[in-house]
């Protein structure tokens, strides 16, 4: 069975893992929480080329107490200002079909949003830049990764940066007859063909 998990991508690419764990061990500390261990997670290469540098939270049962993915929001926040950049935060628990995520960015009003595990998932993938199914693949495998297929073709894929539908398109229909030419029309069209006769015999009188 999948465990929760939480993850953290950076926009800075670089990411400094000392940087990192004060910065979440100062966020911790204000919200009360034990700070988590905290590693980055090397098998992201895709989410690298894409821009992001993910690291992954130690999760621990909480016995009751507050943990610090109660806290999803404040965390992110922190780590967008203090890298001076994007960055969002996915909490993640398959088992119970649930997830949460924010977005954060120096300057400008946070993002949250929590729900159905798979919806979360794809809207972060949104937020990314990335296919949904990658983003499935680093939390834990094919299994996730097909389900985001799934749920691409039976809903329809709103990611905008998705690769165009394939397949013959759908046929147009046909645009609707011209009007039948009233009393003006028909005195315009027997001028010009009167015209046109004239030209054609001045013409010819000149070959």
């Amino acid at each position: 069975m999948s465990q929760p998990r939480l993850v953290l991508f950076l926009a800075d690419i670089e990411g400094n893992l000392a940087a990192l764990r004060q910065t979440l061990t100062r966020a911790c500390e204000a919200a009360n929480v034990p700070p988590p261990e905290v590693r980055w997670v090397e098998s992201a290469t895709s989410l690298a080329d894409a821009g992001w540098r993910v690291a992954e939270l130690k999760l621990v049962p909480s016995g009751g107490k507050a943990v610090p993915e109660d806290h999803l929001d404040s965390l992110v926040r922190s780590v967008a200002r203090d890298f001076r950049d994007q960055a969002v935060g996915l909490y993640t628990d398959k088992a119970g079909s649930y997830g949460r995520a924010s977005l954060s960015e120096p300057g400008r009003p946070s993002r949250s949003l929590e729900g159905e595990y798979i919806d979360v998932v794809r809207q972060t993938a949104r937020w990314l830049g990335v296919e949904a199914p990658l983003l499935g693949r680093l939390l834990d495998g094919g299994a996730t990764a097909r389900n985001l297929l799934a749920a691409a073709v039976d809903f329809g894929n709103d990611d905008p940066h998705a690769p165009a539908p394939t397949g013959k398109p759908r046929r147009q229909e046909q645009p609707p007859p011209p009007p039948e030419p009233d009393e003006d029309d028909r005195f315009v069209d027997a001028k010009l063909a009167e015209a046109r006769r004239l030209m054609e015999q001045y013409l010819s009188h000149r070959k």
